[in-house]
């Protein structure tokens, strides 16, 4: 189970995911920065499988998955999905992501969800998600419009390459129930007001009598394990991780604590 929501302007873009997983699974490796084909690619490690769920690279290009839980699986999965994600994370843009997608060959992976970022969608202000409701969709409509957020789709028996909007949510179990209730919490929380803080807010939204549909979710198997952030602007990225039970302490001085940065490699080389 994952919850995935964005907030893009005109600056750039930032990423906001809940890690969902069992309370058995080994507890992940904060992020650091890998070298890897000359691209300095930053994520969370997932020592299960080696590989990762969310990436962000000196590029402006960022990755995150979603295990589609109810797709079909394969009889024989031979590589992880997170393998897949890190091995995407050197591309330097969507439009390379999406190429590199189509010379896969998928039956070895189980189903998942990939989402892929890069600057270019940033060109549409804030209204880039959602239509942002009511006047501030109306006003995006009025000026450039930049590309969408793409979601890169595996069911383990067709791919799909299309737009994605904010937010998205996946679960091995009840998956209608839970996406009902976190839109509802959505936009109760959020709504029209799409800001950090809100978005802040909404992940780490827990209510005691619906802990196991809550976005910071806690089941007698599982539980909420982390929340990142990512953050991508013209000239820095950087990559905020808090482990353990969000509804607790999620805020902005443990988000500050526990963030890792570097240069954009665009404006290192026009500062070049």
């Amino acid at each position: 189970m994952c919850s995935v929501t964005w907030l893009v302007n005109n600056k750039g873009y930032e990423i906001f995911f809940n890690r969902d997983e069992q309370k058995t699974r080994a507890a992940a490796l904060p992020p650091r920065i890998q070298n890897m084909d000359d691209m300095k690619i930053l994520m969370p490690i997932d020592p299960v499988g080696q590989g990762s769920w969310i990436s962000t690279n000196e590029a402006g290009l960022s990755l995150c998955l979603l295990n589609n839980y109810q797709g079909r699986m394969p009889e024989h999965v031979l590589f992880s999905r997170g393998l897949l994600l890190k091995t995407l994370s050197k591309e330097k843009s969507i439009k390379d992501v999406c190429m590199a997608f189509e010379r896969l060959s998928l039956p070895q992976f189980a189903p998942f969800i990939l989402l892929a970022f890069d600057l270019s969608i940033c060109q549409q202000g804030q209204q880039g998600q959602q239509g942002q409701q009511g006047q501030q969709g109306q006003q995006g409509q009025q000026g450039q419009q930049g590309q969408p957020v793409m979601a890169i789709k595996w069911d383990g028996v067709d791919k799909v390459i299309e737009p994605i909007e904010a937010p998205l949510f996946s679960s091995g179990v009840k998956l209608e129930e839970v996406m009902a209730y976190r839109y509802a919490i959505y936009e109760q929380v959020v709504g029209s007001e799409l800001t950090q803080e809100s978005l802040l807010a909404f992940h780490q939204h827990h209510h005691p009598e619906h802990s196991h549909l809550s976005v910071c979710m806690h089941r007698d198997d599982a539980e909420t394990v982390s929340f990142t952030r990512v953050s991508v602007s013209a000239k820095t990225q950087s990559m905020s991780y808090v482990a353990g039970a969000l509804c607790g302490h999620l805020t902005q001085e443990s988000l500050a604590k526990n963030t890792v940065s570097f240069p954009n490699k665009k404006a290192l080389e026009v500062a070049l």
